[in-house]
Parts: C-alpha cells; sequence; structure tokens
C-alpha cells in the first residue's frame, strides 16, 4: 500500500464516529472545538480574516456540507451567503443552528430601513461574539445540537459547556480589573463592529472612519473626523485588518491619532489563535496603545 493510500486511512480513522461541523465563521468553529473536544471534526467557511460580510459562494463549500451533521450559522443576515452553500449542499439530514437565537440583540433599528442608511441589518447588529459573556450564549446553542446529533455523549458535551462557561467567568473577573483602564476612553473605529465589545468593556465609540456601514469615507467625511481627533484629543483609530488603510493613514499625517489593528473574528491576527485569545488580543493593543505616549 502506498504511503498516500495509508495517510488517507488513517485520517478517515481519526475523523471515523465524529460529529463533523461546518460553520460560517472561524469564532463558531473555534467555540465548538471548545465545547465538542475529540468528538467533533470542525471547519470553517470564512477564514477570521475575511470579512465575513461578504464570502464567495465556491462548490468546495457546497461539498463540506454535503457531508456534514451541523450548520453553525451566525444570522442577523451577516452570513445570508450561507443559505445558498446549505441549499447547494442537499444535505436533507443537516441541522441548522442560527446561533444569534438567544442573543440580546443591540441596535436593532427603528422604522423603515432602505439603502441610504448603509449595510444595517434589520435584526441588530450581528458581531455579537464580541462580548465573551456572549459566547456562552453561543456554545449553549452549539451543545444543543451536538446532543441532538451524537445523544450517547451529551454528558461529555455538558461537562465542557460547564468547564467553558467556568473558564469565561475566570477571564471575565480577571479582565475587569487588569483592563479597567479602559472604561468611558472614547475612540474611533473603521466600522461598526464593536458594540458588544464596547458594552462589555466600558469603551465610547465617537465616530467610524465609514460614515455609514459599509461606505467608504469621503473627502468631508475625513476632514470632520481630522476636526474630531484634534478637539477631542482622541489616540486611538481601531479597525479590522481586511479594510483600506487609505483614510486611516491620511488621519495619522494629520493628527496625532494610532491606528491599533483588532482581531474581529479568532485567527484575523496572529496571537488571536482560540476565541479567548481574540478576546484578549483586542484588550491587550487597545491598552497598550492607550498607554503610550
Amino acid at each position: 500500500m502506498s504511503r498516500i493510500a495509508v495517510l488517507m486511512l488513517l485520517s478517515i480513522a481519526i475523523t471515523w464516529g465524529k460529529v463533523k461541523v461546518v460553520t460560517s465563521t472561524s469564532d463558531l468553529a473555534a467555540i465548538t472545538r471548545e465545547v465538542g473536544g475529540n468528538l467533533v471534526k470542525v471547519e470553517s467557511i470564512a477564514r477570521g480574516s475575511q470579512d465575513p460580510h461578504y464570502i464567495e459562494v465556491l462548490p468546495s463549500h457546497m461539498l463540506k456540507v454535503k457531508r456534514a451533521d451541523i450548520y453553525l450559522k451566525v444570522g442577523m443576515e451577516l452570513d445570508l451567503w450561507a443559505d445558498k452553500i446549505i441549499g447547494g449542499s442537499r444535505n436533507k439530514d443537516l441541522v441548522i443552528v442560527d446561533c444569534s437565537e438567544n442573543i440580546n440583540a443591540q441596535e436593532v433599528p427603528a422604522g423603515k430601513i432602505d439603502a441610504s442608511m448603509g449595510d444595517i441589518h434589520r435584526f441588530g447588529n450581528p458581531h455579537y461574539w464580541l462580548d465573551p459573556l456572549n459566547g456562552q450564549v453561543i456554545a449553549e446553542s452549539i451543545v444543543r445540537a451536538l446532543s441532538l446529533k451524537d445523544p450517547e455523549n451529551v454528558a461529555k458535551y455538558e461537562d465542557n459547556l460547564r468547564t467553558f462557561i467556568e473558564t469565561i467567568r475566570k477571564y471575565q473577573e480577571s479582565w475587569s480589573v487588569k483592563y479597567a483602564d479602559l472604561k468611558d476612553v472614547e475612540l474611533i473605529y473603521y466600522h461598526n463592529t464593536w458594540p458588544y465589545f464596547n458594552n462589555r468593556f466600558g469603551l465610547q465609540v465617537l465616530d467610524f472612519v465609514e460614515p455609514k456601514p459599509g461606505i467608504m469615507p469621503t473627502p468631508n467625511h475625513v476632514d470632520h473626523l481630522v476636526k474630531l481627533i484634534q478637539n477631542k484629543q482622541l489616540k486611538v483609530l481601531a479597525m479590522e485588518p481586511y479594510f483600506s488603510d487609505k483614510a486611516p493613514n491620511y488621519l495619522v499625517q494629520k493628527t496625532d491619532i494610532k491606528i491599533v489593528k483588532l482581531a474581529p473574528s479568532v485567527g484575523a491576527l496572529v496571537g488571536a489563535d482560540t476565541y479567548l485569545e481574540m478576546i484578549q488580543y483586542n484588550l491587550d493593543a487597545l491598552q497598550s496603545a492607550l498607554g503610550d505616549d
């Protein structure tokens, strides 16, 4: 038997009997690994370094889902592209979970929504995983799905869930002390990714590089930001790694503001490799930038 054949058989043996989970984002995949452990095989459609709003649907994505037991969606209209993947997979036995189902949504718009408002989501801001306490809510939804597909291992999943929740609690207690100096700090973000994160850690956003979500900044808006930064003596402009640096670099040239790259998802930046590492990476990055003179 050839070496390639042996490796293929070994790979099949390793994954045999595991619950196969496909997720829209790396964050949902990371939390699944926490509560599923060695009982699950997890793949994410979007990489952490990609903007999850805009994912090109490929035949390979449908093939992954065709072989899956569970699909985990972000929901709140962030990953609408997932519906095309799920439909194209023709997997009638697939359990589909909207992980936003039990989230207390922020920024739910009131009244009529139209294109002039930019990329507004009807059911609220969809970046809920950036509050670590929402990580617990997500984990609970995942464990319910795993238990449905693999009832023989319910006790193990529930034990992993308790461990994960306890770990989040301990981290949160530590963070509330270590990063207390971030409370009420004012800053600018590139995109409106961070309301759940801000709410959890007490940060105050004054404006965005985008005049409206998903809309490129105009010269007038950039000039407005220059004046705001100068008047408020703002120190930090925080942004995701996949957006253009053009406007932020212009603001750096015109003011004393610093650009801080944050990880909006697991794997977006080196050092943000697990769910809780991602949260801590962002807190460390902000604290470091705000503490520098």
